[in-house]
C-alpha cells in the first residue's frame, strides 16, 4: 500500500469513527430535535466517507466551491454532555470536532514537502473547512432563529 493509500484509507476510517460518534450520541440524548440533529450529522459523515471513497475511481474526488472560515467555531465552547443537550448544544460539539479536522489536515500539510501527499492534506483540509461552514451554518440557524 502506497502512503497516499494509507492516508486516504485513514481518512476513511476516521470519517466511520465520526459516524458511530453521532449514532451514539442520537442514541444517549433525550430531546428528539437533539436526536435528529445527531442523526443528521451522522448522515453527513457517511456522505463524507463516499466523497473519500470516490478519491479511489479514475475520476478522483473533486471539491466543490472553496470554502469560508468565518471561526465561528473557534468563538464558541462545548458544554459537558448531559441527555438533555439542546441541538445548539449538539451543533458546537459538531462545530468543534470539524474545526478540530481541519487543524488537523493543515498542520499535516505544512509537514510534508510539495507534492501529492501535499497537496491531499491540502485538499482535506479544505473538504473539513466545508463541513465545519456548514455546521456553522446550522448553529447560527438554530442558536439565533430570530434573525431569519
Amino acid at each position: 500500500m502506497s502512503e497516499m493509500e494509507a492516508i486516504l484509507k485513514n481518512a476513511i476510517a476516521q470519517e466511520e469513527l465520526s459516524h458511530e460518534f453521532y449514532k451514539r450520541m442520537a442514541s444517549l440524548v433525550s430531546h428528539k430535535e437533539t436526536k435528529e440533529t445527531f442523526e443528521y450529522l451522522a448522515q453527513e459523515e457517511l456522505e463524507h466517507k463516499e466523497f473519500l471513497l470516490s478519491c479511489f475511481t479514475p475520476h478522483g474526488c473533486k471539491l466543490q466551491g472553496k470554502p469560508q472560515d468565518v471561526h465561528l467555531a473557534e468563538a464558541v465552547e462545548a458544554t459537558p454532555f448531559t441527555e438533555d443537550y439542546s441541538p445548539k448544544e449538539a451543533l458546537v460539539i459538531a462545530m468543534k470536532r470539524e474545526e478540530y479536522s481541519y487543524k488537523f489536515y493543515q498542520k499535516l500539510a505544512t509537514l510534508q514537502p510539495p507534492g501529492e501527499i501535499k497537496a491531499f492534506l491540502e485538499k482535506m483540509a479544505q473538504v473539513e473547512l466545508a463541513h465545519k461552514e456548514k455546521v456553522e451554518y446550522l448553529y447560527d440557524n438554530v442558536a439565533f432563529p430570530e434573525v431569519w
